[in-house]
């Protein structure tokens, strides 16, 4: 069975409890890649310091991080999606739906924790619906994905005729804007989710059967990893946070916006998972990598607005650093494979 770092071990037939063996070389390189990023982040905010002083201010480091926190928060399901074999481009398109709904049932009259459990809900239900189409009528998660995410797209536009839906409550508002503690709630609300998604990863059985799952399909199923239901929490996972990072992206502007989302978010939560170290093949990523990769993106965007460089430029380098990062996964699991011949 293929478990935890590329490595592989041969069980006795019936066995289903398989104990994690040791994470070898495939740990190694993906330290190695988290301590890059750290320096690549160190590079960029130099260089961009020495462009213009007011990078390196406080108050600017705080919008960096404010930005990459509502990535991260879709990236997180998305990053156990990926390990464990699957793939989500719908994330963006639920991003918008779950801020939409949320906000048009405050708007009519539902009190807001309780119209942000039912975002968080219609989320969710998008993600089971993948699942279903995923394992029961055999459609490729790529394929699967991309049709959820170009039809709730749709159904967005129809639901709000294209109009923004505000104005929203002001304690929900103050959910985005305010602060605990001298700490951006929002901000809160990514380190908890990151921590979660951590611990559920690193320090559970969930976790071991996900990266099971993404090493060797089959041999999970033959050892008894419910193969089926996993995927169906996996994608259950994705839809419910993408609705919930959309529903913060709500309180932070005060309205639920048609425009929030769509591929911008799915490619933006994608490229920083596939950089931060989680292989497109499935069996191997982190949570801190994928928390290192929505900072970089969000680093760089800013970056370009305070050196008053094109936007557009940003598209680019998101671009060249999928290329790069895909290519780096194949390089690293094709030395992976050699080393252990």
């Amino acid at each position: 069975m293929t478990v935890r770092g590329g490595a592989s071990k041969t069980m006795a037939p019936g066995a289903t409890d398989t104990p994690i063996i040791k994470l070898g070389l495939g740990r190694r390189l993906l330290a190695r890649q988290e301590l890059t990023l750290i320096a690549v982040l160190i590079l960029v905010g130099v260089l961009a310091t020495l462009r213009n002083s007011s990078f390196g201010a406080s108050d600017n480091l705080l919008q960096v991080i404010r930005a990459a926190v509502v990535t991260f928060i879709v990236a997180c399901p998305l990053t156990l999606v990926t390990i464990g074999g699957g793939f989500d481009f719908s994330v963006g398109s639920v991003f918008t739906l779950g801020g939409v709904s949320s906000a048009y049932l405050m708007t009519h009259g539902i009190i807001w924790p309780l119209a942000i459990l039912l975002g968080i809900a219609v989320g969710a239900v998008i993600g089971g619906l993948n699942a279903v189409i995923i394992d029961r009528l055999r459609v490729p998660p790529i394929i699967t994905t991309l049709g959820t995410f170009y039809f709730m797209g749709g159904v967005v536009i129809l639901f709000t005729h294209g109009i923004d839906i505000a104005p929203l409550p002001l304690q929900f508002n103050s959910l985005g804007t305010g602060s605990t503690l001298g700490i951006p709630n929002v901000i809160i609300a990514g380190i908890l989710v990151g921590i979660a998604y951590h611990l559920v990863l690193e320090r559970t059985r969930y976790g071991y059967n996900v990266r099971s799952l993404g090493g060797n399909r089959l041999a999970a199923t033959e050892n008894g990893i419910p193969v089926r239901r996993l995927d169906a929490w996996l994608y259950i996972g994705a839809g419910a946070l993408a609705a919930f990072a959309g529903i913060v992206y709500a309180a932070r502007t005060g309205s639920g916006q048609v425009s929030a989302g769509g591929a911008s978010v799915t490619l933006t939560a994608i490229s920083a998972v596939l950089i931060g170290g989680t292989s497109l093949f499935g069996g191997i990523g982190t949570i801190t990598g994928t928390a290192l990769g929505a900072i970089l993106f969000a680093e760089i965007d800013n970056a370009l607005a305070v050196a008053g460089i094109d936007a557009l430029y940003s598209n680019m380098i998101i671009g060249a650093i999928l290329v790069f990062a895909v290519a780096a996964d194949s390089i690293r699991r094709g030395r992976m494979f050699s080393l252990k011949r």
